[in-house]
């Protein structure tokens, strides 16, 4: 004697009706707010990667980001000053003291 539970009776047409919805084309591809969420991970991932490797604080010890923050620091400053050449031409336009 066993005190397993009785399967409830399924319906087969109603059975084939709802494997038919599940695995129709409709049903496999994608919802808009699926895809909207997916590409708003990936928008939110990638600044947040580029935030940890170049300005996370890590302590003053050397880590695997070191040489690539040195890399970035340096293009950074050379980015935002002048060349000796660029400081002489604004000087002798009148722009630069």
């Amino acid at each position: 004697m066993s005190n397993s539970p009785e399967q409830p009776k399924v319906d087969e047409h109603l059975q084939e009706k709802y494997k038919r919805r599940l695995h129709s084309p409709a049903s496999l591809a994608p919802k808009l707010r699926q895809r909207q969420i997916h590409l708003l991970t990936w928008a939110i991932s990638i600044p947040l990667c580029g935030y940890v490797v170049l300005f996370a604080d890590f302590g003053p010890e050397e880590h695997c980001f070191s040489p690539l923050r040195r890399w970035f620091n340096a293009k950074r400053s050379q980015f935002w000053t002048l060349t000796p050449q660029e400081e002489q031409d604004l000087r002798s336009q009148g722009r630069m003291k």
